[in-house]
């Protein structure tokens, strides 16, 4: 038995848990937060660009992925959606536009819906102005007597601003969240960007864009210019990019390379404990090595960087964070 939720008390648990949820189960958690306030027995949330006309990303809840390979080959033949884009921002119900006489008897129906048990379809559709991203969120009865209400379609129609709104804010923390807190790989938290699986941005800082601008020749204001199946660290043009995959969405992290990464892994890590003031036995304790090998580790750093001190070192490690 599902513990219903009032549309207040959805709002207000929405966005006071969401910071809680991982960006990559952000779309399935909220889903089933509405279950709580309208009704489905399953729903999807997708997620693309008005330039592709295609889903990015793909939520589902209580449905097979497959629905998206559906609804995109029965896109010509369903009337929903240019219902939706005519109506942008309220719910609209396939009754509104697609009697059901004529709709169980239809194409549609027998292609795309009923190989899913899919009886009533209440939808939704929003599209950012400035970015082009659409969000589409569709929910779905099996019981075919059970139609969605007037009171669901202006319930959905005002809670997809909410859910919007809370995936945005949540999408802004990854954005900020730091990879590591290794002093030679640190990153200013807001170089970073959030994009889709196709490189449309969805959160963006401005440093970040500025980097990018400086550095290449040539870069989409709106895609990040690379393929996203590149290995999650790499250099191109002497910007060291970190990719990390959350579910459908990436976030994608920028630094100008720097002289420290000419060092060996080991040796950030005793680079690390040098500029926290560390002796040649406190590092060695901490990275299970003699100190003798620390020292050794050390020469070859000043070679390699071609310095002669530590407060040579800890300047430069300033000087790349």
């Amino acid at each position: 038995m599902i513990n219903k939720l009032s549309t207040e008390q959805f709002i207000s648990q929405l966005y006071r848990e969401s910071s809680l949820v991982s960006l990559a189960d952000f779309s399935t958690w909220a889903l089933n937060l509405l279950k709580r306030v309208i009704h489905f027995d399953a729903a999807i949330w997708g997620t693309g660009h008005v330039s592709t006309e295609q889903f990015h990303t793909q939520s589902t809840l209580g449905v097979s992925s497959d629905i998206f390979i559906k609804l995109k080959n029965t896109l010509t033949i369903n009337p929903i959606f240019q219902q939706l884009l005519l109506t942008e921002g309220n719910a609209v119900d396939m009754r509104d536009v697609f009697e059901d006489k004529l709709f169980y008897q239809s194409d549609l129906y027998k292609n795309c819906f009923q190989p899913f048990n899919i009886e009533r379809i209440l939808s939704s559709i929003h599209i950012d102005n400035g970015s082009g991203i659409f969000t589409l969120l569709t929910l779905y009865r099996f019981d075919r007597p059970n139609g969605f209400t007037e009171q669901e379609k202006n319930e959905q129609s005002r809670l997809l601003y909410h859910l919007l709104s809370a995936a945005s804010h949540r999408e802004l923390l990854a954005l900020q969240e730091n990879e590591t807190d290794d002093i030679t790989n640190k990153v200013n938290s807001y170089a970073s960007a959030i994009c889709d699986n196709q490189g449309i941005y969805r959160c963006v800082s401005p440093r970040f864009i500025d980097i990018l601008t400086k550095h290449l020749a040539s870069q989409a204001k709106q895609r990040f210019p690379f393929s996203l199946d590149l290995e999650k660290e790499v250099t191109i043009n002497n910007l060291h990019f970190s990719i990390k995959q959350h579910g459908d969405l990436y976030r994608v992290t920028v630094r100008i390379q720097n002289q420290l990464d000419l060092l060996s892994e080991r040796e950030k890590q005793v680079v690390v404990g040098i500029c926290q003031g560390g002796t040649f036995k406190h590092i060695a304790k901490d990275l299970a090595l003699s100190p003798s090998t620390i020292s050794n580790h050390l020469y070859r750093i000043y070679n390699k960087l071609d310095i002669h001190t530590r407060s040579e070192l800890i300047a430069i490690a300033s000087n790349s964070e």
